[in-house]
């Protein structure tokens, strides 16, 4: 996979969202309004992973061998420009946490069958409701870009299907993301914020086994899941 190119072009968003945001227009009503938040804090990824069949050539691969992916938990970063009193333009990232994909159907019993850094950098549009006593709901949706670095497969897996070495490829995807949450402001500077998001992913691993006497044999398993995002972050307003 071109892991490489995919983390230099995205910068994990950020870096080159900031200036971008900035240059965003304003409306005219929110001139005396703070222009920009920084987010940071914790969030849980839930997976509910449906996985197909890993398949292969003929007569290499048992059938009903799967996978499914443990929930993680990741250090959120964003940041929001904001347009109006209740429109604003956010770009949220993170330190991306090691995906563990481990055995399911016939191959639960294997455990941890592959290892990855999953990344997900979004861009989304979004519109916070007049609230009461600090507290302001929002609404958001926008775009989510999902790549994979780090990839390796476990020996556990390579010593199943009889290879002496494995390599995997994940390949990335675009999806909408939506999320719903809402803040509260400690003061004027500074705010929490609940929020639950969820996007689609939709990809497939190729893995690749050198097995002794047949050479190298390639294998792929198609992957679909909704990860479901829930975080609680601590705002600084600027």
């Amino acid at each position: 996979m071109k892991t490489k190119q995919r983390a230099g072009t995205m910068a994990f968003a950020l870096p080159l969202a900031l200036p971008l945001a900035c240059m965003l227009p304003r409306a005219a009503h929110a001139e005396e309004l703070p222009g920009n938040v920084v987010r940071v804090g914790y969030a849980k990824i839930r997976f509910h992973l449906q996985s197909g069949d890993l398949t292969g050539p003929p007569g290499t691969t048992p059938p009903g061998l799967q996978i499914d992916a443990r929930d993680q938990g990741l250090l959120a970063i964003s940041y929001e420009r904001r347009l109006s009193a209740n429109w604003a333009a956010q770009f949220q990232g993170g330190i991306p946490p090691t995906l563990t994909a481990v055995g399911a159907g016939l191959a639960a019993p294997v455990g941890t069958v592959a290892r990855a850094r999953i990344w997900f950098p979004t861009a989304l549009m979004q519109y916070t409701f007049d609230g009461f006593h600090g507290f302001r709901p929002h609404a958001g949706l926008g775009v989510v870009y999902t790549f994979f670095t780090n990839q390796e497969v476990s020996s556990t897996y390579t010593s199943l299907l009889q290879g002496s070495s494995s390599a995997i490829d994940l390949n990335s995807s675009w999806s909408p993301y939506g999320r719903l949450g809402f803040s509260y402001a400690i003061d004027k500077q500074w705010g929490v914020s609940m929020e639950a998001g969820l996007f689609r992913l939709k990809t497939s691993a190729s893995v690749v086994t050198h097995t002794p006497g047949f050479g190298a044999i390639p294998r792929s398993v198609s992957l679909k899941d909704r990860p479901q995002i829930f975080g609680l972050t601590l705002g600084y307003t600027f």
